[in-house]
C-alpha cells in the first residue's frame, strides 16, 4: 500500500504579531541595520515576524519582540554569503567583524567595546534585551553556541543553529534547570529539533513529520529523568516549545536556503556605522513589556 502523506499540524500564530512586526520595524531602523526606504520595504516583505509568530506561538508579546528581533539579526547575517568560504573551506579574507562578535555578548553582561557595524550594534542590543534576564549558565551556554554557529557559518558548514534552540527557552520562559543539559533524553530532545539553519527555508512535511516523531519519543522519557535526577519540571515546557517551534516552520519542497535568504548585503554591515547620518525620525520610544532592558534606548526596545 502507498504510504500515506505526512499529517500537518495545525499552525498557530502568536496573536502578538503585529506588535512584533511593529517592534523589529523600529529595530532594525534604531540600529542602523535598514538604512534606506528600500532596504525597509524589503524587509517588510521578508515577513520576518510572521515568522516568529509562527514558531514562537505562547511567547508572552514582549519576549516574541525580543525573540523576532534576534532572529533578524541571524537571518541578516545568513544573507551574507559572500563572506563566507566554500566546502568548509574558510574565506580568504573573512569578515573583519566575524571574530569579534563574541565580545558584544559579555557573560558578566559588562560593557562591550564600541560596534563599527550595524551588524555589531544591533548584536549588542539584541543582547541586553535578553540576557539580563536569564542565568550565567545560560549566558555562557549561548556565547559558546553562538562562537561554534559563527564558526560554521564562515566555513559554510552544516553547524547545528543551537544558540536559537537557546532563544527558545527565553521565548517560552522556561530556562533549563542547571544539570538538565546532561540528561540523555534532552540530548535526544535537541538532536531532534535543531536544524542547520532554519530561517525562511521550506522543508518537506515529512522531513519536519520525522523530526516531530523523534521529538516526541523523546519526550516521553524526558519527565522520568527529571524525576530520577529530582529537578524542575520546566524541562517540560521547553520541550513543548521546541515542538511548537518545529510545527510553526514553513513546509513545502525542499529548496536551496540561498533562495530564501532577506537580500539586503548593500544596506547593512560592511560599513561603519554613521551615527550623524541623516535619518527620518524615528517614533519615541516605547516602555518595553517586560523581561530585560534594551542598550539603545535605556531599558527600552
Amino acid at each position: 500500500m502507498p504510504s500515506s502523506p505526512a499529517p500537518t499540524p495545525r499552525l498557530r500564530v502568536n496573536p502578538c504579531a503585529a506588535e512584533a512586526a511593529a517592534f523589529i520595524d523600529r529595530w532594525v531602523r534604531r540600529t542602523g541595520l535598514m538604512q534606506s526606504f528600500s532596504a525597509q520595504r524589503r524587509f517588510r516583505k521578508a515577513g520576518c515576524a510572521a515568522f516568529a509568530a509562527r514558531v514562537m506561538p505562547d511567547a508572552e508579546c514582549g519576549r516574541l519582540q525580543r525573540g523576532a528581533a534576534w532572529l533578524v539579526w541571524f537571518f541578516i547575517l545568513d544573507g551574507r554569503p559572500e563572506e563566507c568560504g566554500t566546502s568548509g573551506q574558510p574565506p580568504p579574507l573573512p569578515p573583519p567583524y566575524a571574530y569579534a562578535l563574541l565580545d558584544f555578548l559579555p557573560v558578566d553582561l559588562g560593557r562591550t567595546p564600541p560596534p563599527r557595524t550595524a551588524l555589531e550594534r544591533a548584536l549588542a542590543d539584541a543582547w541586553r534585551m535578553v540576557a539580563p534576564a536569564m542565568s550565567p549558565e545560560w549566558r555562557h551556554r549561548f556565547r559558546t553556541h553562538f562562537g561554534e554557529f559563527i564558526d560554521a557559518w564562515l566555513l559554510k558548514a552544516q553547524g547545528p543553529a543551537l544558540p536559537l534552540l537557546d532563544l527558545v527557552e527565553y521565548t517560552s520562559g522556561h530556562e533549563l534547570p542547571s544539570g538538565a543539559g546532561e540528561l540523555e533524553s534532552i540530548r535526544k530532545i535537541t538532536r531532534a529539533a535543531v536544524l542547520s539553519f532554519p530561517g525562511e527555508r521550506e522543508f518537506s512535511a515529512e522531513f519536519l513529520a520525522s523530526r516531530a516523531d523523534a521529538l516526541r519519543i523523546a519526550r516521553a522519557g524526558l519527565e522520568a529523568d527529571l524525576a530520577r535526577r529530582a529537578l524542575p519540571t520546566g524541562a517540560v515546557s521547553y520541550a513543548a516549545a521546541l515542538a511548537a517551534w518545529l510545527d510553526g516552520l514553513p513546509r513545502g519542497p525542499e529548496r536551496p536556503a540561498e533562495e530564501h535568504r532577506i537580500s539586503l548585503t548593500e544596506d547593512i554591515a560592511g560599513s561603519p556605522v554613521d551615527l550623524l547620518r541623516p535619518r527620518r525620525p524615528a517614533p519615541p520610544p516605547v516602555p518595553s513589556p517586560g523581561g530585560g532592558a534594551g542598550a539603545l534606548h535605556g531599558g527600552r526596545e
